[in-house]
């Protein structure tokens, strides 16, 4: 609230002391971009029980009648009364609100009686004494209007001293009346009939006018014409104060029209008499330039307030003045565009050393690309303090007004038609400011500039979209491209701005009708004429847009050069980047169909089915981002819990899968928090779960079903009956067929609360219709009945207008539900549905000839399935990726492994689907292929404990334990020390109940080798694996060098000596099942014991009793069956006997007869000659450790002699 007048000294060393200032705009413009705080909500609130505190605990606490409160009514009354609130931007539409249980304010009493005039907006009645105003200079300026807060500086801008040092300060309230007039008494001045008042006002305002251009126009008796004087800046804003207060009265157009023409005259005079001067070139100029770029802005304002007002007289609008403001304003602009950004002027002003310091040798133009393509400047260019210092504070001055200067050539936009060259300038100026950093809120500006070009003028949108695809080739290549647009109400999430353009330009393309746009009730509403094909249209100029846009870009690409398509192609993904990050936000809708549009080009010829494999790659790129957006999307909402849809989506009638005791929203059930009721559906609800306040939780609340039902049923009723009163019902049907098509349906009932939202996100360009109109023509496409109801869904629109009182606000819901209920409507579009056919052309092109698109092609299936692991289960996806696990390139085939395998571990059983397939890579020519195969299985029987194919699983692993490469062999080693001989970290030690002493988990690793033994032919593999197991000598070579840890070698020696002692018992529990077949069942665990012996026969000698493996196998020598399986059995049965004896330091001779014994006839009877020779072996073993070695080769040359005999008979016979 600072005086304009305050600084009398208005000398330029001060100015801009207050720095750069939102002047230009309103918090409701700026609040949706820039992340600047809100009001509390006590500060605008409608609720009757007004609280200046969050605290929602009972009583009269923290009302406003405390009397802690009411006591400092004094101060509050004298602060109302110092108090410029004439800036605050009111509502016209002021909702009525009931006053039925509002207790007597007592604070608003107690003000009153202090100050009277408290709460009275400031008028500008003439004050009751004389004022003298200077010949030469204007009067003191008025309480400033809200719409230009430049007047806050306006004693620090350099032209103003002489006048600021000459006028008295103005007052905050009752300021001071532009002529000299005695008053009396200020109630004989204030008419009471409001059209005298209104006259007053005229009146008045042509006064301030007369003064004004009196003091710009000079007479020349000579030439009989009138010369034209330079009027100071500080003059010109008064007068823009002065219209803009007028405007917000709405009586501006009843200005006499000669004195509007001889004003804008004059206005141009100021404006002509600054061109070709540029804030920029301080250096070159004295102040007095520098005062009539001033002076000109100001007229500039003050022309455009005129002329962007409604209902003005076509005789204002001279073309020459608009080219001239235009002009003017484009070489500003560029100005402070160069100062603000070194590298813009480097480019565009490379002459000008004695403002910046920079390298000498630096050549302006060096960052035009091979193309000759003009790319943004990056070189570090530094401004000289003096330059800067001189015109920074002039600068942001300048910038603001800028700023409000192109807000106001919007409005001239829909008011005026401009000539072409006029548009084509104003969009050739908007688009240069977006190349340029530091100026964030003239971008907003400019961009809005364009979507009110592009709405009101459609023959340039073509042109437009041209020039957006230039600015795009324009914008500095990086992965972290510059995004300074922020999304409203999204923590850290910020888009590019050329995005953010593309998007509002496509809102923009639906074509909002006018009068829908201005309708204020619900008869206007029902008075927008439309045709019942109007809705489609409009799609289909929607879709038309996005279409020109993305067409162009790939035609852009397709032509460039190889090296420049790298770069194109990494602008489109952050731009396809930047629509992801807002699809499904309640503000953008339109993201969606310019991904859709962008999906449809890159399936056909312009992508997937182009003859160009990099237009092919690029494709594929892009498609694999969209598609797992999309997966992603789906999967959010399938695991949304959210109240709303939830209920919605369930078949039952409303209100009877609800829980009865506990909040619908938190399924909260503490008896702290109190619960309220819906009158509705009997739901149950905390009140802050639902976005409302406990006030408004009484006896007739409503949840927003209820609400929204309720809702749709009265316009539903409103719409019938106004359709039967006009006679419209004929227009889309008969009656009983209209009221048939309008029942309200569950889809409706969420679509209008996203509808609602938007109607409470009022905005200042009326953004928010455009997005409710664009949602509208989405709804109407997929939609086959809406031809029948299109006057209902119109008014949906603005519901508000109709259903004034709804029991409750719209807004209930908080912004987090909105976007579960934009993201839940999202999955409803044809964009989500696409899904599939993406995810199938991806699929397809698999099969591409090229590996470099079999690759790319694969690694967007890859993302995809990282989403949702659960595509995998497709039939058409696992005969896809099991057909790449054979593709003739090796880099395919592991990364079709590895699409696999990243998904073992939480899905395990996508693993067992595909474990055949991954099975028969495990021989795969590729080494690398080979290993991950290996680690895949690996997975796969870890990560899944009751893995059916684990003992299938192993066999494959352990055949490449004698691989070619070493790499692999050390990984199958590896791989078994993890799955068998690894002592478990953080596992409980438990046995089983049989009186083992064995724990259950060596008792299970020994079961699984003993399974897969039995379906091999031999354990010559399972030795290998042993061996390198018990020495540990698969480690890196770093480990190795360091060491092997000797207590890792301890502990799987252990574990291999609990094994063998594990099927030492499995074999004699084998045998006491008393199976005819006993040999054939015991077989595998003799294997095992064996494979354990070859390596290290200490194994079976344990330390408390080192026969008792011998002991126990001898028995088995005595096994009178002759066959094949048997001869395995016993072989393996007398290896490890023959191995054990000589570490056995004392035998008894009873064991050693009967061995002896049984050694002695097995090699007289059995017929397997490898028998026969490990029962000679043992036996000679057995001698030689007790000491009975004559007799054994005694006995021995005996049987060979005999065995020869009776061969040579056989050979005579």
């Amino acid at each position: 609230m600072s005086n304009p007048a305050a600084n009398p000294g208005g000398s330029s060393s001060g100015f801009g002391s207050q720095g750069v200032g939102l002047s230009n705009t309103i918090h409701s413009e700026v609040a949706p971009y820039l992340p600047l705080p809100s009001l509390p909500v006590f500060c605008g609130a409608y609720d009757p029980e007004l609280r200046l505190f969050d605290d929602r605990g009972g009583g009269d606490l923290w009302y406003l009648n405390r009397n802690e409160i009411v006591a400092q009514s004094a101060r509050i009354a004298s602060m109302l009364g110092d108090t410029d609130v004439s800036y605050l931007h009111l509502r016209n539409d002021v909702r009525p609100m009931s006053l039925d249980n509002v207790v007597p304010l007592e604070l608003h009493d107690q003000i009153l009686r202090r100050n009277p005039e408290a709460y009275e907006h400031p008028t500008h009645a003439l004050e009751n004494k004389p004022v003298h105003v200077e010949p030469s200079n204007l009067v003191p300026p008025k309480v400033q209007n809200g719409n230009d807060q430049q007047s806050r500086q306006s004693s620090s801008t350099p032209n103003d001293t002489d006048s600021s040092m000459r006028k008295p300060k103005g007052k905050r309230k009752g300021s001071v009346a532009p002529v000299s007039v005695e008053v009396s008494d200020p109630s004989e001045l204030e008419p009471s009939d409001p059209s005298e008042l209104q006259d007053a006002t005229i009146r008045n305002f042509c006064d301030i006018l007369e003064e004004f251009c009196g003091k710009a126009e000079v007479a020349n008796d000579e030439r009989d014409e009138v010369d034209w004087l330079a009027l100071p800046a500080s003059d010109i804003r008064f007068l823009v104060n002065e219209i803009m207060l007028l405007r917000g009265k709405k009586l501006l157009h009843l200005v006499p029209l000669e004195a509007l023409v001889r004003l804008l005259q004059i206005l141009d005079h100021q404006i002509h008499r600054a061109e070709g001067i540029s804030i920029d070139q301080l250096d070159h100029s004295g102040s007095d330039a520098v005062s009539y770029v001033f002076s000109a802005l100001e007229s500039i304002h003050a022309a455009l307030a005129v002329m962007a007002h409604n209902s003005m007289p076509k005789q204002l609008y001279k073309e020459e003045l608009i080219e001239r403001i235009l002009e003017f304003s484009k070489h500003q602009i560029l100005g402070i565009l160069s100062a603000y950004d070194p590298a813009f002027r480097a480019l565009h002003k490379p002459n000008e050393p004695e403002a910046y310091e920079g390298d000498e040798n630096e050549d302006p133009e060096a960052d035009y690309c091979r193309s000759g393509k003009r790319r943004r400047v990056q070189k570090s260019v530094k401004l000289k303090k003096s330059a800067y210092n001189k015109v920074n504070s002039a600068m942001n001055t300048i910038l603001q007004k800028l700023c409000t200067i192109i807000g106001l050539l919007k409005d001239l936009l829909s008011i005026e038609r401009l000539s072409d060259s006029c548009i084509l300038q104003l969009v050739k100026t908007s688009f240069t400011t977006l190349v340029v950093d530091n100026v964030q809120l003239l971008q907003l500006k400019a961009m809005s500039l364009l979507c009110g070009i592009f709405l009101s003028y459609t023959q340039h949108r073509s042109y437009i979209v041209d020039e957006l695809v230039q600015l795009l080739w324009k914008l500095p290549v990086s992965k972290r491209a510059l995004r300074s647009y922020h999304l409203p109400d999204e923590d850290q999430k910020q888009i590019q701005m050329v995005t953010a353009l593309l998007i509002q330009l496509v809102h923009s393309s639906a074509n909002l009708p006018e009068a829908l746009r201005h309708a204020t009730t619900g008869h206007s509403i029902l008075e927008v004429s439309l045709d019942a094909t109007y809705i489609s249209k409009c799609h289909e100029a929607i879709t038309e847009t996005c279409c020109l846009f993305w067409t162009r870009v790939l035609q852009r690409f397709t032509a460039v050069k190889a090296q420049d398509s790298a770069e194109l192609k990494l602008l489109m993904e952050n731009l396809v980047t930047d629509l992801l990050t807002t699809l499904n936000l309640p503000e953008y809708p339109a993201s969606a169909l310019i991904l859709e549009v962008l999906c449809v080009l890159l399936l056909q010829n312009a992508g997937l089915k182009s003859k160009d494999v990099s237009a092919r790659s690029m494709a594929i790129d892009l498609l694999g981002m969209i598609a797992t957006s999309l997966k992603h999307d789906s999967v959010s909402c399938r695991q949304e819990k959210f109240w709303i849809l939830q209920a919605l989506d369930s078949e039952d009638d409303v209100g009877c899968s609800f829980p009865k005791d506990a909040c619908c929203v938190c399924l909260d059930r503490r008896v702290g928090k109190a619960l309220f009721m819906c009158q509705g559906c009997n739901r149950l609800f905390h009140s802050d779960c639902t976005g409302g306040r406990e006030c408004e939780a009484n006896q007739n609340w409503h949840c927003q079903i209820c609400l929204c039902k309720k809702q749709l049923m009265v316009l539903q009723s409103f719409c019938n009956m106004q359709c039967k009163d006009n006679g419209r019902a004929n227009r889309y049907g008969s009656a009983k067929s209209f009221e048939t098509a309008n029942m309200v349906t569950k889809i409706e009932i969420i679509q209008q609360t996203l509808l609602n939202f938007l109607q409470d996100s009022v905005s200042a360009d009326d953004m928010h219709q455009f997005i409710g109109w664009f949602y509208m023509c989405l709804w109407y496409k997929d939609d086959s009945k809406s031809e029948q109801r299109l006057t209902y869904d119109i008014t949906r629109l603005k519901s508000n207008l109709v259903v004034r009182d709804s029991g409750t606000s719209h807004s209930m819901l908080t912004r987090d539900s909105m976007k579960k209920i934009t993201l839940a409507l999202g999955q409803n579009s044809s964009f989500a549905r696409g899904f599939d056919k993406i995810l199938h052309m991806l699929l397809a092109s698999l099969r591409e000839n090229s590996p470099v698109i079999r690759a790319k092609a694969l690694r967007a299936v890859s993302i995809i399935v990282e989403t949702d692991p659960e595509v995998l289960r497709d039939k058409s996806v696992q005969l896809a990726v099991e057909g790449r696990f054979c593709d003739s390139a090796i880099s395919v085939r592991e990364a079709a492994l590895e699409l696999v395998g990243r998904h073992i571990a939480s899905h395990p059983d996508v693993g067992l689907q595909y474990f055949e397939k991954v099975a028969e890579r495990i021989k795969d020519t590729g080494v690398s292929v080979r290993k991950r195969a290996i680690k895949i299985i690996r997975d796969m029987c870890t990560s899944n404990a009751n893995f059916t194919q684990f003992t299938t699983a192993c066999i494959e692993i352990i055949s490449r334990v004698s691989d070619d490469e070493s790499s692999i062999q050390d990984l199958v080693c590896k791989t078994f020390f993890e799955l068998w001989f690894q002592e478990p970290s953080g596992v409980q030690t438990t046995f089983s109940g049989d009186g083992s002493s064995v724990p259950l988990e060596v008792a299970k690793k020994t079961e699984q080798i003993v399974e897969m033994l039995r379906r091999m032919a031999n354990n010559h593999l399972l030795v290998t694996v042993v061996k390198r197991n018990l020495a540990l000598d698969f480690f890196p070579q770093s480990a190795k060098a360091v060491g092997i840890n000797p207590m890792s070698l301890a502990s799987v020696r252990k574990r291999c000596e609990l094994m063998c002692k594990c099927i030492l018992e499995r074999i004699l529990q084998v045998e006491e099942m008393n199976n005819t077949e006993e040999e054939v069942q015991t077989l595998p665990y003799v294997l095992a014991l064996h494979s354990f012996c070859v390596v290290d026969p200490t194994l079976c000698v344990p330390s408390s009793d080192p026969s008792q493996f011998v002991v126990t196998l001898q028995p088995y020598l005595k096994t009178q069956v002759d066959n094949r399986v048997v001869a395995q059995f016993l072989e393996s049965i007398i290896f490890i006997i023959d191995s054990v004896l000589p570490l056995i330091r004392k035998l008894t001779s009873s064991i050693v007869e009967e061995l002896e014994q049984d050694l002695k006839q097995m090699i007289g009877r059995h017929s397997f000659l490898t028998v026969v020779h490990a029962c000679i072996k043992c036996l000679c073993t057995l001698s030689k450790v007790s000491g009975k070695g004559a007799s054994v080769i005694e006995f021995l040359i005996q049987v060979f002699f005999r065995r020869l005999d009776a061969q040579t008979i056989e050979n005579k016979q």
